[in-house]
């Protein structure tokens, strides 16, 4: 397994969430099925525990394209899909990227997951992360 599995994953779910949001009356059962059998296709190496990450976002993802089909003009309303996100589901969405992202970083730590999960953490517990710690001093003390 590598970081980049891990990190081609994670790129997957958040393109997902875009285009939910973003287009949410192109998504049906089979689309999802599809990027479903796509990305765990990908990810059929990676561990139990990032496969059942990658499942959870693809809920979060149905979710996310049930509240914004059912308000099509609220979805104008709002530039930044990351934004539509936040305010459809808020930290719950983003905690299955956390937690693949730190599956990631115990299985093949790099410097990108490493970004990844001080990123993402922010997003989920409104907080800091190893906030003023690099990769390299990290990686000394794991």
């Amino acid at each position: 397994m590598s970081a980049d599995q891990y990190l081609s994953a994670l790129r997957s779910i958040e393109q997902l969430y875009e285009a939910v949001v973003d287009d949410p009356h192109r998504w049906n059962e089979q689309a999802f099925v599809d990027w479903a059998a796509d990305t765990l296709g990908e990810a059929n190496e990676l561990p139990r525990d990032a496969q059942r990450q990658i499942r959870r976002s693809l809920r979060a993802a149905q979710r996310l394209q049930a509240f914004w089909a059912s308000d099509p003009s609220t979805v104008s309303d709002h530039d930044d899909w990351q934004s539509k996100v936040d305010i459809a589901l808020g930290a719950r969405a983003w905690r299955p990227l956390l937690d693949l992202a730190r599956v990631g970083l115990e299985t093949a730590p790099s410097e990108e997951l490493f970004d990844q999960v001080k990123e993402t953490f922010s997003l989920v517990n409104s907080d800091r992360w190893m906030d003023g710690v690099s990769f390299a001093d990290w990686s000394e003390l794991n």
